[in-house]
This record gives structure tokens, sequence and C-alpha cells, in this order.
């Protein structure tokens, strides 16, 4: 909690400033109504960041729109950095929980990079650092990506991907691709391909990754890694999938909490 009283003047000049660029163009009256604000107030408002240069009144209209000048205010927002300080306690609890590394995963165009791992931390001696680019078709994370785009999206993010990496272009996997992305949708779950883990990780562990909820337009995953050793998959699966699932929908609320 803050030691002193928040200032309202600024308090309301954010919220005046977010409708106007998440509903703008917008009259004063509508930005009124919808900040729930005395309409003096907000044209005061209005006047001050037009002043500062964050807003401008259209040409011939009593409506009002941002400029390019708050884009600014974004420059030194890292979303991977603030994911891992969002996500990082709900990872290192899920291996307390379930005794296994995990990776978090979000997508980047043609691939899906680890943002976070608590692999090495945990001495798992195998493959994989923070910022790995990995394959789409050919891991758990990047299933559950794919399944949740729409076709099209699917489609641009695969031409890209087939391009950088011999898995995402290999013909067996794509054959299987819409039956495997069926059963992911339906089961909520995706074990990465045990050919990628064999030849990556010498047949020493298995996979299994989870979509975390996010804003619009971002996909991460979340996937916990289990030597094969360790005992049947299914009843290991069984074990670990409820607290996995909420890890992942806890980091997803933390970001949903973030952005509003």
């Amino acid at each position: 909690m803050s030691v002193f009283e928040p200032v309202r003047a600024v308090q309301r000049g954010l919220t005046v400033l977010r409708a106007i660029s998440e509903h703008g163009p917008i009259a004063a009256t509508d930005i009124a109504n919808l900040c729930k604000l005395p309409q003096p107030t907000v044209v005061r408002l209005i006047e001050t960041l037009i002043e500062g240069g964050y807003v401008y009144r259209q040409t011939g209209k009593a409506t009002y729109k941002v400029t390019g000048r708050t884009l600014a205010l974004s420059r030194g927002y890292d979303p991977h950095y603030r994911l891992i300080e969002l996500a990082m306690p709900v990872v290192e609890q899920l291996h307390i929980e379930i005794g296994w590394p995990s990776n978090l995963a979000v997508f980047d165009g043609d691939a899906m990079v680890i943002a976070y791992s608590n692999r090495a931390a945990l001495g798992l001696s195998i493959p994989g650092r923070v910022g790995a680019r990995i394959p789409l078709v050919a891991t758990g994370v990047g299933l559950v990506t794919l399944s949740r785009m729409s076709v099209e999206e699917r489609r641009q993010a695969l031409a890209r991907a087939q391009s950088s990496s011999r898995w995402d272009s290999n013909p067996t996997l794509l054959a299987t691709l819409p039956e495997r992305l069926e059963d992911i949708r339906r089961n909520g779950y995706a074990f990465a391909e045990q050919a990628y883990l064999d030849e990556v990780y010498q047949s020493r562990i298995w996979a299994v990754a989870v979509p975390v909820p996010s804003v619009v337009g971002e996909y991460i995953a979340l996937s916990s890694l289990m030597l094969r050793m360790a005992g049947d998959k299914r009843r290991q699966l069984a074990k670990i999938l409820p607290k996995l699932t909420a890890a992942a929908n806890r980091i997803g609320s933390l970001l949903s909490c973030d952005y509003s």
C-alpha cells in the first residue's frame, strides 16, 4: 500500500487519456459518460492533454484522438520482462507442488521463444536456455499455441516457420497436424513430439504444455518436463496437469490485471 494518497487529478487525467486512446475519435460528452466524470472536469483534462501534446481535436469536429506522442509512454515497457516478473513466482511455486521444472514460452512470429525456465536452477542437466527458439509443430508449447490461432494466423505462422525449422516443415508432422490440434483444443494440453525429444534430449524426458490465457494477439504457453524413468506417463500426467493448468491460469489472471 502506498504511503501517500493518490493524486486524483493524475488518476483522472490518465483515465481520460486511456478513454480517448481506446475509443477515439470520441466527444467530450461521451468521455464524461465513459469515465463517470463531470463534463467540465473532462474538458479541462482534455485541454491539459492537448497542451501536453498527447491529444488533438479533429479538424472541424468536436471529437478527440491521441497523438503519436502517446507511443513514448510505452517505450520503457518490455513485455517479456514484465511477463517474467509476474510469472516467475508462479512457476517456482509450481515446481514445489509437482517436483519438476517448467518452461514459459512466447510465440515470436515463426517459433516459440523460451522466456523463462527453471531447469538449470533445479539441476536438470538437459539442453535448452532462456531465449532459445524452438519449433511450433514439434513442441507442446508450439502445438497449444497453434491450436489457439485462427486459420489465417496459423497459416501465416507455419509459412514463416517452415523456412527456418526442419521440424516445422516435416511432412509427417504437418499431415497429422489438423487432427492433433483438434485433440489439443478438446483436451486442453499438448505433448511434445517424442521424435523431437529423442533427438534433443536423447529420450530422457517427456513434456506437456498448456496455454496461458492472455490478451488478444499474444500467445504464451507453460510446459513441464519430466524424466521418463519417473513412471507411467499417463499416471504422471494425472498428477501434474491440474496444477500445471492452474499455474497457467494464474499467470493469465496476473497478466489480465496488469493490462486492465
